[in-house]
């Protein structure tokens, strides 16, 4: 058994997932692991490209790329090396990242020195250093209407705080209830126990459920500030137009709030998407420039 399994989805971002998988094999080290990476049928011939590249590392086991043809989106996609995965620690990190440390050797280190804690996330920067806002809160259904309508970017309630921690202390070690999807680092035993990343979901969301069936399970998340990667924000998704984007959240946000929420608290959302769509449709008219989560 290896010590960690990294799973990487990948949607045409060629020249940032290459910079990832470069980082990973310049700065880890005193470890034994494997990269797993699943191509969601990338048209920029991101597959033919890192078979090239990576020719040595596939070759001697150090990475394996599933080219699955299909755009299966986010959490399917994470989902499919499970079979093939043996190791004490699994780590999901997006394509659009890359390391300058020796960041997974620290991660483990850090989850041995705090043994009750079962998944954990970093520090995540912009690469002009900026700190990313990766912690939040879990969502009710108040502040999912909320931001439906936008008004989080206006409103300053401490129920709003409370859920985006816009005062979170990222230099301090805490448990957090939730962590953004492109950092998760976990052992192996307890995702068995906690399950796969919900495949109700195609992009967006799939992140939240997995925090919320962690805090229902009574399993902790701790953020390790000792330790940081480097994140080109949301690249694949982007690559959507501001309507088609605001879809993929409102769809994720509807699964979330039928499986958590009551009918009526669903149904109240539902309605209220619509008009979520129009603000979109609006955005995109003045060429508003739509923020990344972590800047939000």
């Amino acid at each position: 058994m290896i010590d960690l399994s990294i799973v990487i989805v990948n949607y045409n971002v060629k020249d940032l997932v290459v910079k990832n998988l470069q980082s990973i094999f310049t700065f880890t080290k005193n470890i034994s692991y494997k990269i797993y990476l699943v191509d969601n049928g990338s048209s920029d011939g991101s597959v033919e490209y890192l078979n090239d590249v990576f020719k040595n590392e596939i070759e001697s086991d150090l990475l394996k790329i599933y080219d699955t043809k299909n755009n299966n989106g986010f959490a399917k996609g994470n989902n499919i090396p499970l079979a093939d995965i043996d190791s004490k620690y699994i780590l999901y990190i997006n394509p659009d990242m890359e390391i300058s440390e020796n960041v997974f050797y620290k991660q483990i280190d850090f989850m041995k020195n705090n043994p009750l804690v079962n998944f954990s996330t970093c520090m995540l920067k912009y690469p002009d250093g900026e700190i990313q806002h990766n912690i939040k809160g879990l969502p009710t259904f108040l502040i999912n209407l909320i931001i439906l309508l936008k008004l989080h970017h206006f409103l300053k309630f401490d129920f709003l705080k409370k859920y985006f921690l816009s005062d979170f202390n990222y230099s301090k070690t805490q448990k957090v209830e939730q962590i953004m999807g492109a950092f998760v680092f976990a052992k192996k035993e307890i995702v068995d126990i906690v399950g796969v990343w919900s495949e109700d979901y195609w992009l967006w969301w799939e992140d939240v459920d997995l925090c919320k069936r962690i805090k229902n399970l009574n399993f902790e998340i701790l953020y390790n500030p000792s330790t940081f990667v480097i994140h080109y924000e949301g690249k694949s998704f982007f690559q959507l137009a501001s309507i088609e984007r605001q879809k993929r959240f409102n769809n994720g946000m509807l699964i979330y709030s039928k499986k958590y929420f009551t009918y009526y608290e669903y149904l109240i959302l539902k309605i209220f998407s619509y008009f979520s769509l129009f603000l979109a449709w609006v955005t995109m008219i003045f060429k508003i420039k739509p923020r990344g989560q972590g800047k939000i």
